[in-house]
């Protein structure tokens, strides 16, 4: 263990520069396109939308109900699509890089000189994989935070012209 230790910090500069070459699948030497992409994306599908609810909010609300519903769906796309689906895209084409320098690959204890007891021999899909399920369950996790805090938030009241029915059994 204390090996890895030491792989990592001279492993990191590889493991950034794969990041950065991650987002230029086309190797053009552009890694700031995949941040660019990102940018482009929350910017307009989230941020504007957002402001344009509740710029719109008690005036028009068919548009403000709209652009929430927007940002929300592109909001959930990322929290469960994209986030998830680059993690395991970077770590399957960059193993070569990050197993057993930044994730290690092989848990174990080593016995003897001769002989090492393998607790886990494929730590590194382990981990990978283990991740993947951890953004999962806090994705869902705060879908449903949100979801409540959302509801909380809006009015218990009935709409303009609605009365209340009449509470009772059969008359």
């Amino acid at each position: 263990m204390g090996e890895w230790f030491s792989q990592f910090g001279a492993a990191l500069p590889d493991a950034l520069r794969a990041a950065y070459r991650f987002g230029d699948p086309l190797d053009l030497g552009r890694g700031w396109v995949g941040l660019a992409v990102m940018v482009l994306w929350v910017g307009p599908l989230m941020i504007l939308p957002l402001w344009l609810a509740k710029l719109t909010y008690g005036k028009r609300e068919w548009v403000s109900a709209t652009m929430g519903v927007m940002a929300g769906s592109a909001f959930l796309w990322w929290l469960h699509g994209v986030i998830p689906h680059a993690w395991i895209q970077f770590t399957e084409s960059n193993e070569n890089i990050l197993s057993g320098t930044i994730i290690p690959a092989t848990a174990g204890i080593d016995v003897s000189e001769d002989y090492r007891l393998d607790i886990a021999s494929n730590l590194y899909s382990v981990i990978t994989e283990g991740v993947v399920g951890a953004m999962m369950v806090i994705g869902i996790v705060l879908t449903c935070w949100l979801a409540l805090r959302v509801q909380k938030s809006l009015p218990k009241t009935l709409a303009a012209g609605e009365t209340k029915p009449e509470a009772g059994g059969y008359k």
